[in-house]
């Protein structure tokens, strides 16, 4: 049974985006699209074709934890959004992801929609996905350029963790446009409800080695 058990409460905040990706032949040029402040451009496979997507990968500091030795179990996760996507021009759908890892993922992992982080076709193992949660919007027929939820679903083991960092990522994915992609991104908050513990040093040891071995990726 581990001892010390402190609870903790967790928070981090990402800005908001605004992105424009131009139709160009048959792809979408990403050297035309402009992101906000630690958002990066990413094309994106869809079936047979690229469709424009942004991503924010940022992460919460467990090192003091880590440094005591300490292992973190989560209890809840929480995603607050100030507002739902925005389209300026006819984008028919927005997929939206948040990922909660025990590593950083990488581009490649992040640049095919069917290849979800934690799930069969990934490369990220199922254990490294602490919490993940999809939506889909769609059009909203009454109100032109907002959006409504059409698909909602959750992912991931919830596994505690004795990493030093905990890692979020925000993937968003827009449905073609017939020649350009204007959509703003709001700003989000993510809380998590926390408790540190100190297990037994060969669990511990264990638990980190395994996620060091599972971190090693070439590809940023």
């Amino acid at each position: 049974m581990p001892k010390d058990v402190k609870p903790h409460q967790l928070t981090k905040q990402v800005g908001r985006a605004t992105t424009r990706w131009v139709f160009e032949g048959s792809v979408y040029d990403n050297a035309a699209s402009t992101t906000s402040a630690d958002w990066e451009n990413i094309p994106v496979q869809f079936g047979t074709g690229i469709v424009p997507g942004i991503i924010n990968r940022t992460y919460i500091d467990l090192a003091g934890w880590s440094r005591q030795e300490l292992t973190a179990f989560f209890n809840g996760f929480d995603i607050q959004r100030s507002l739902p996507p925005l389209s300026i021009t006819g984008v028919a759908l927005i997929f939206e992801y948040d990922f909660i890892t025990s590593r950083k993922l990488t581009r490649g992992e992040l640049s095919n929609i069917f290849n979800e982080p934690g799930f069969l076709s990934s490369t990220l193992d199922l254990s490294q996905l602490i919490y993940g949660e999809k939506r889909v919007w769609g059009q909203n027929v009454n109100i032109p350029g907002s959006f409504i939820i059409v698909d909602a679903e959750t992912s991931g083991t919830g596994d505690a963790t004795a990493m030093d960092k905990l890692h979020w990522t925000r993937l968003i994915v827009y449905g073609a446009a017939a020649t350009a992609a204007d959509i703003e991104a709001s700003a989000t908050n993510l809380v998590v409800s926390a408790v540190t513990a100190k297990e037994k040093d060969l669990v511990w040891m264990e638990r980190l080695r395994r996620s060091y071995v599972l971190e090693d990726r070439t590809d940023v």
